[in-house]
């Protein structure tokens, strides 16, 4: 249950942060921003797992 909370509030916090770099760049830019942080994530979470 403590990681479903985690992962609803980082899931939350991000999409604030595309939200709000889309508001102030455009859309482009923002989406851009996204998939450079959902890659991260991914990348880190599949080295994470393997040790």
């Amino acid at each position: 249950m403590k990681s479903l909370i985690i992962d609803i509030a980082g899931l939350s916090g991000f999409g604030a942060l595309v939200g709000g770099i889309y508001l102030k760049y455009g859309a482009a830019t923002a989406l851009m921003a996204g998939g450079a942080g959902l890659l991260l994530w991914a990348l880190l979470a599949a080295r994470g797992s393997k040790c």
